[in-house]
């Protein structure tokens, strides 16, 4: 089991950074804009990240995905290393980000998403995956029989999908301000006066009765 788990987090480590850089080059424009929203990095830093992370974020994955392929312990632990080292990286900018008071997408997706506590949690997840799964890996190479590879196959994409959706699924927009309908107008009735007609019936009128 030891395997297993330490492939699943590999796994999901791998997945989230082709995932990442897929987003990244749907929309090339996205992180630098979310950069400038930010309002943190000068222009030549943030130009300079807005270049590094997708190239770096392709480079772990294709290597990553080679290590876990031909079984080669110590190129997927120098992957995960480098991993922890780049999620941390975005966590630790995210809580500063979100310290200052300051918001913006996230620049993580080719959609829209917020910058939110959720981004940081997912980064500090997704160090802490690449952490586990460098440690599980050196108690070799993963070995899987035929039941646990299948049970790996549905699972990391399924939990990878899981966690990178995870900002944008809580994500809960601010409330739209509905007008207050106006109140309508309270009808006061008349008050009415009691009279009583020489026959003794009680009658009521808006006004007294003229005389």
């Amino acid at each position: 089991m030891t395997s297993f788990y330490g492939g699943l987090t590999a796994s999901i480590v791998v997945l989230s950074l082709f995932i990442g850089v897929v987003s990244h080059a749907a929309r090339p424009a996205a992180l630098d804009e979310a950069l400038r929203a930010h309002g943190v990095l000068g222009p030549r830093l943030r130009r300079f990240a807005a270049a590094v992370v997708p190239f770096a974020e392709g480079a772990l994955g294709v290597g990553g995905a080679a290590a876990l392929l031909t079984g080669h312990q110590r190129g997927l632990q120098a992957v995960l290393a480098l991993g922890i080292a780049l999620f941390g990286l975005y966590a630790g900018y995210t809580r500063h980000v979100l310290a200052l008071g300051r918001g913006g997408p996230c620049g993580c997706s080719h959609q829209d998403v917020p910058l939110s506590r959720w981004v940081t949690r997912r980064a500090v997840a997704l160090a802490g995956l690449a952490l586990a799964g460098a440690a599980l890996a050196k108690a070799g190479p993963v070995q899987l029989s035929t039941a646990e590879l299948v049970t790996l196959l549905l699972a990391a994409p399924a939990c990878t999908v899981l966690l990178w959706s995870l900002p944008a699924a809580m994500h809960e927009p601010a409330p739209a301000s509905v007008p207050r309908p106006a109140r309508a107008a309270v009808h006061q009735p008349t008050e009415t006066t009691a009279h009583r007609s020489a026959e003794g019936v009680s009658t009521r009128w808006t006004s007294p009765p003229a005389l």
